[in-house]
């Protein structure tokens, strides 16, 4: 490339807030307990779990319960709490980039993608605590198929080049304007030239 830069990526604030909310509804963690125990997704607000004792739905609000009741513990309460914490950091992403949506994005954007930089790690971490760093272990196996995704909206969210999104305004001076010209314009059936050209001379008696 001429001078050594790239071309830039060029998206809308819509476009941006949209890949940020789908973020918080795909997939982030697909894992299997134990032994075959079990397999679930994960989502960045809740669980789809299934293990011999049957299917369960288990929101983020109940995985907290379970911590602050002491229910679930060490290394697993952690991993809760981290993920928790990414959820939260998205959350925070959005409402950053609507509150500041008629900013210029160039102010806004390194805050916004650290926050979604941060989910990102946050969830990484979360699995790491409960599978270990190789995401593998006696707890069973992870795959973290959705924080390759929040990185990369990370990224863009830093390195796109935004095209401000403007709502077309009528001109009331150009709408009076036809106006005038339509009020001057000749009516069906009116001939202007008997009433404003001259007599002939002699033809007047």
């Amino acid at each position: 490339m001429p001078g050594g830069e790239g071309v830039a990526h060029k998206i809308t604030k819509s476009t941006l807030s949209a890949l940020i909310t789908l973020i918080l509804v795909l997939p982030a963690n697909i894992y299997l307990i134990g032994d075959g125990l079990g397999a679930g997704l994960q989502f960045p607000l809740l669980r789809y779990q299934q293990t011999y004792l049957g299917t369960n739905l288990i929101t983020l609000v109940r995985d907290f319960e379970y911590v602050s009741s002491g229910i679930l513990g060490g290394k697993t309460a952690l991993s809760v709490l981290l993920w928790i914490g990414g959820t939260l950091l998205l959350v925070a992403a959005v409402m950053y980039l609507v509150c500041r949506w008629y900013e210029e994005y160039a102010s806004i954007k390194k805050l916004l993608s650290l926050l979604i930089a941060g989910a990102g790690i946050a969830y990484l971490a979360s699995v790491v605590v409960q599978y270990g760093p190789l995401l593998h272990g006696p707890a069973g196996f992870s795959i973290p198929v959705g924080v390759p995704m929040v990185l990369g909206v990370a990224w863009l969210a830093y390195h796109a080049e935004i095209e401000e999104e403007y709502l077309e305004e009528e001109d009331p001076d150009e709408d009076d304007a036809l106006e005038e010209t339509s009020d001057e314009s000749p009516r069906p059936g009116e001939d202007f030239s008997s009433s404003t050209s001259p007599s002939e001379p002699g033809q007047e008696r």
